[in-house]
């Protein structure tokens, strides 16, 4: 059997005027003969070139090969153009808390709407959703990426996505388990640790995901003590063979995460490979290297043992992927569009809406990503917000970290209007996005804060009365239009945040 099956690999950034591989890369995936290709943005410029370059890949390596992507919604999507981009979980956990069934039903219906959209790309999987739980508003956690706290409401709504996207013969993927949502540090940098305490709720998800007929797990570089206190879980045969396989039952394929993360770094990359095919896994994650790519083929093709359930789950999976679906399940901007608007919590205050007369000054940040897992968007503008409220409103741009400078601004225009709508992103995190909310509701006594993404950036806005606090948990065009129509008062705002403690 080829030990490439194995290796689902990234490829290099391309040359984005061809729609071809170019030759070196060609040579290696051919040497290689991986079993899956995982697609980031750097590797296309539009879905047309998507297509074109998937082509390539099967022309190449088989119509066997399996073709993935990151396309959960909210914040980490890669593909931005010609498919619908979907609020994320978090919003879609706000609507299920005032009304579970209904969000449940749209869950399932973003599932198909995506899953058909990504298959008619020539897709196979989507490496989604995430089902860490985010409980308190300490934990570094996973954002907006989560469903919230409510571990049975995550599997839930994880199941009805996940069964969408099937029906629609693309595999769902959900991860990471046993649950990072209690992790102080980021596995693409350091090891997180975390306690044997309260990991059961953590856990439930993923047992979801083996009675509801869930394609992939994929698994996390992280100790959890409650599995194996000695080893990370990447490595960890009693917690992947053991508990995963063995105890909760899973019997779809299981992937580690990217191998090449800083979490593992303290070992070689051919002890990180032995160790991670050894624990379990049915798959190896090599998102960046060629040299450590052919690395993990090599570990494979020396290890001993039958790798024969491997094979088969991994056959199962390219045989199952690509069932033909019919026409377009429904327009999905128009549910986005529901699903952002129904999502749209009022944290703090009693109203949201612009009143009518006098104008207001919209403070609004760049939104540069620092985090590994999102594509690049440096100089994000939020120009839908903008331009749906421009009538009502003066603009202030900011950078991400707001210079003194910039709060200054922001600070002598407070004086000459009638109130204050600032966007902040991170600011629970201080530094200057801090202090500008620290001023704002100094400066002013009509402030409405916008919290693009994470509603836990609440802390920072302190206890000062009369501040209305605002979020539809993202900055995506579908997320600054949802907002929009809550300030211009065309609806309320009735979600329900899914994130505890948030003071």
């Amino acid at each position: 059997m080829n030990p490439g099956t194995r290796i689902w690999v990234g490829i290099p950034g391309l040359d984005l005027v061809r729609l071809d591989l170019d030759g070196e890369t060609a040579r290696h995936l051919e040497e290689l003969r991986p079993g899956g290709v995982i697609l980031f943005g750097r590797n296309f410029r539009d879905p047309v070139q998507l297509g074109e370059l998937i082509v390539a890949l099967r022309s190449l390596l088989g119509d066997s090969v399996l073709i993935s992507i990151d396309q959960e919604g909210g914040r980490v999507v890669r593909l931005t153009e010609g498919v619908t981009v979907f609020p994320g979980n978090m919003s879609l956990a706000a609507t299920a808390l005032g009304d579970r069934q209904p969000a449940l039903d749209l869950a399932y219906r973003q599932g198909r709407v995506s899953g058909h959209q990504l298959r008619s790309l020539g897709i196979d999987i989507n490496l989604a959703p995430c089902v860490d739980l985010l409980r308190r508003s300490d934990e570094r956690g996973i954002g907006s990426r989560s469903f919230g706290a409510d571990d049975q409401l995550t599997s839930a709504l994880a199941a009805a996505l996940g069964r969408g996207h099937r029906e629609e013969g693309v595999h769902d993927c959900w991860k990471h388990y046993p649950g990072i949502g209690r992790s102080r540090l980021d596995p693409h940098h350091r090891l997180p640790r975390v306690p044997a305490e309260g990991s059961r709720a953590h856990l439930r998800p993923f047992i979801a995901a083996a009675t509801s007929g869930a394609s992939i797990i994929m698994t996390s570089h992280v100790v959890a003590e409650a599995l194996d206190g000695d080893l990370p879980v990447t490595f960890s045969s009693k917690a992947v063979a053991g508990r995963l396989r063995s105890t909760i039952g899973f019997d779809g394929v299981i992937t580690s995460d990217c191998l090449e993360m800083g979490a593992l770094s303290s070992v070689s990359f051919e002890e990180i490979a032995r160790r991670t095919a050894s624990a379990g896994h049915d798959v190896l994650l090599v998102s960046h290297s060629a040299d450590r790519q052919r690395i993990a083929r090599d570990v494979i093709g020396a290890l001993e043992g039958d790798q024969g359930e491997s094979h088969r789950r991994l056959e199962t999976l390219a045989r199952e992927a690509r069932i033909p679906s019919g026409s377009m399940p429904e327009d999905g901007e128009a549910l986005a569009g529901e699903i952002a608007e129904g999502g749209v919590t009022l944290l703090r205050g009693t109203s949201a809406r612009i009143p009518r007369g006098g104008k207001w000054l919209l403070v609004l940040p760049s939104l540069e990503t620092t985090s590994p897992v999102e594509d690049p968007s440096p100089g994000e503008k939020l120009g839908e917000l903008e331009s749906l409220i421009k009538e009502r409103c003066e603009v202030i741009r900011v950078s991400s970290e707001p210079t003194s400078e910039q709060i200054a601004e922001v600070a002598r225009g407070a004086a000459q209007v009638a109130g204050l709508i600032v966007a902040l992103k991170g600011a629970r995190k201080g530094g200057g996005q801090a202090e500008l909310a620290r001023g704002a509701c100094q400066w002013h006594r009509r402030v409405i804060f916008l919290l693009l993404e994470d509603p836990r950036d609440l802390i920072a806005l302190g206890k000062s009365e009369g501040v209305v606090a605002l979020t539809a948990y993202g900055f995506r065009p579908v997320h600054q239009r949802a907002l929009a129509r809550v300030l211009l008062g065309e609806f309320e705002a009735t979600g329900t945040s899914p994130v505890g403690d948030l003071g």
